[in-house]
């Protein structure tokens, strides 16, 4: 028997995306209607209101926005209750012509949560945090000279990969650092301290490095979806 959902975006009633390029990713699991009222997805399932399916429908969902920035909340249609959900959103793509199902596995639903959350969060050591950990999960081996090429030179910049675990290591640990990361520090002219919240300097240098990571997460999932 099948479960519903209604599809809405934040504090608007109608989902700004392109239906038949929508329809065209979904999983022949997954059936999508343009009702008078609404949106509606529909989600083959043992039965009514199977809150299995919601994981099902999320990740679709995170990989919508990972690709459109368009950000979709799927209700359940209950029998007796349905809640909705109140937020805000914003429009900056559509889907790419030809997406199609993707074949998904736990590493890359999970890194699409986790480009979600980081849209959500301001603080600038949450984000870098969030990012690194999607390149973590293509990537786990940071001792990997190929995957992360070793930095000795702080008058260059580092691969950008590196780059990213060295940013990383300096908000999510304290004290002093490793080698690398205290050459890291020396190329942005910084203390040699990671963590150090007080210096005048810290968040405005290291702010500046965040689009690195982003942008290294964002290549890690476009090669994925």
């Amino acid at each position: 028997m099948p479960t519903v959902y209604r599809l809405r975006s934040p504090n608007s009633k109608d989902v700004d995306l392109n239906l038949s390029r929508f329809r065209a990713m979904l999983p022949s699991s997954m059936s999508l209607e343009n009702r008078v009222d609404d949106l509606y997805l529909t989600v083959a399932s043992p039965g009514n209101e199977d809150e299995s399916t919601q994981q099902l429908i999320n990740r679709e969902l995170d990989r919508v926005f990972f690709l459109t920035c368009v950000r979709v909340k799927a209700e359940m249609i209950r029998r007796t209750v349905t809640a909705t959900y109140r937020g805000t959103w914003s429009v900056h793509g559509e889907l790419p012509a030809g997406t199609g199902p993707l074949t998904w596995t736990d590493t890359v639903s999970l890194q699409l949560r986790l480009w979600s959350l980081a849209s959500e969060v301001v603080d600038f050591s949450m984000k870098v945090i969030l990012y690194f950990q999607i390149i973590e999960l293509s990537f786990p081996d940071t001792r990997d000279a190929a995957n992360y090429p070793p930095y000795r030179d702080s008058s260059v910049p580092p691969h950008p990969r590196t780059e990213s675990k060295l940013l990383r290591h300096l908000v999510a640990h304290a004290g002093l650092p490793q080698s690398e990361t205290r050459t890291y520090l020396r190329h942005l002219g910084l203390p040699e301290v990671a963590s150090n919240q007080v210096h005048v300097h810290w968040e405005s240098r290291l702010s500046t490095r965040l689009a690195v990571v982003e942008r290294e997460a964002r290549g890690v999932l476009r090669n994925a979806v």
